[in-house]
């Protein structure tokens, strides 16, 4: 199963890869000149360890309060304070973390490759409890609701007590023996937690007790191979305006009704990235780069960029009113939503990124796939000079 998995993401990397040998190929697009509008400021960079190593990895970082965490492929967990990024305290779990962090409660929760869920002090980094789960755990666990919600690759959901990591409720659906190797990370509001899985299927769950409030498929799968019948839902779930936004590998864009699930509208799209919302418009960056803007009542299309054109972005946030992505070279693109043209960039490392980026308090926070952590504001360049 864990090969299957892995030679999926190998075979979808080659449509990206700007490799001749491969007719499929997309040739990176250069980056071409722009109107500076905006001026970047670096405002702290630390170290965080090894980062993802070259593995298929998303090591995203965790704010609570004043600190910021961030781990490395080789299970070394950091805490470090967001007003300068200086070191509180460092903690080697010895853990092979698979996917990003979570943090609030007053814990650091994150999964392993052996399929447990840890969970560290935030304020020493010092072990409360960890849970073995049935496998990996690929994306981060959400703590919200007076629970840690983790979701395993086997398409399992389980809630743990936050005290002792006690299994409480597990959900479990169906995946595909084909997958990408991601998971899109729970997304617990109020009374509910939606889901998404491989499969194109989202789920609304009581919070409580696991059970189904809703299941729907976003996209079928379409296609005689495995490989064409894709359907991974490994972004993540926007939850706004009485809608649930989802956006699959391969499948669609749509929007379900917050209350039964019912699809208001979808558009064919494939992505694989985390997708953004701002002002009742989201942001898309798809598999071969382009970056779109769809009105969120409609679907209809606003504009498209494909300056970044197979760059291999890693998806959008929103930081300050303008939207977000990296690329393959480790540059960062700020987007006017409005207009879709870029107004900012700025090399943040040489190495790429080791997961999606992350916007707190309108600070931007990256780490790089070699393992730094920076956090950067944005300004407009008249601003910037006085």
């Amino acid at each position: 199963m864990q090969q299957l998995l892995l030679t999926a993401a190998l075979l979808a990397g080659l449509f990206l890869a700007g490799c001749s040998s491969n007719p499929n190929a997309i040739e990176p697009r250069d980056l071409e000149r722009y109107e500076k509008v905006y001026k970047s400021d670096r405002l702290w960079r630390s170290g965080a360890g090894k980062g993802i190593d070259e593995q298929a990895l998303a090591l995203e970082p965790a704010v609570a309060g004043n600190r910021i965490y961030a781990g490395d492929v080789d299970g070394r967990v950091y805490a470090f304070s967001r007003e300068r990024g200086k070191r509180q305290w460092k903690v080697k779990t010895g853990e092979r973390l698979s996917g990003g962090l979570a943090a609030a409660y007053g814990l650091v929760v994150f999964g392993t490759r052996d399929g447990q869920v840890v969970a560290l002090d935030a304020e020493n980094g010092e072990e409360k409890w960890r849970t073995q789960l049935s496998s990996e755990v690929l994306a981060s666990p959400a703590v919200a609701s007076g629970r840690v919600i983790a979701q395993t690759l086997d398409g399992r959901v389980s809630s743990l007590s936050l005290e002792g990591g006690d299994i409480e409720w597990t959900y479990e659906t169906t995946v595909p023996v084909l997958t990408l190797r991601g998971s899109a990370s729970p997304l617990a509001l109020g009374d509910r937690v939606y889901v998404a899985f491989a499969s194109g299927k989202v789920a609304a769950l009581d919070v409580s007790t696991g059970v189904p409030v809703w299941e729907r498929r976003v996209a079928e799968p379409q296609g005689r191979s495995e490989l064409d019948r894709m359907v991974d839902i490994d972004g993540n779930l926007i939850v706004e305006g009485g809608g649930v936004f989802a956006a699959t590998f391969q499948g669609k864009l749509a929007v379900m009704e917050e209350e039964s699930g019912r699809i208001f509208w979808d558009r064919d799209m494939s992505t694989a990235h985390r997708i953004a919302s701002h002002d009742g418009v989201l942001f898309i960056a798809d598999e071969v780069g382009k970056i779109h803007a769809v009105d969120q009542r409609s679907g209809s299309a606003l504009w498209v960029n494909d300056m970044l054109y197979g760059r291999k972005l890693i998806g959008m946030v929103v930081h300050k009113g303008l939207v977000v992505t990296g690329d393959y070279k480790g540059y960062l693109h700020w987007i006017d939503p409005a207009q879709g043209k870029i107004v900012a960039r700025r090399r943040a490392d040489w190495d790429g990124f080791a997961g999606p980026l992350l916007v707190r308090d309108d600070v931007l926070y990256v780490l790089s796939a070699d393992g730094k952590l920076s956090a950067f504001d944005i300004l407009p360049r008249k601003k910037a000079a006085e």
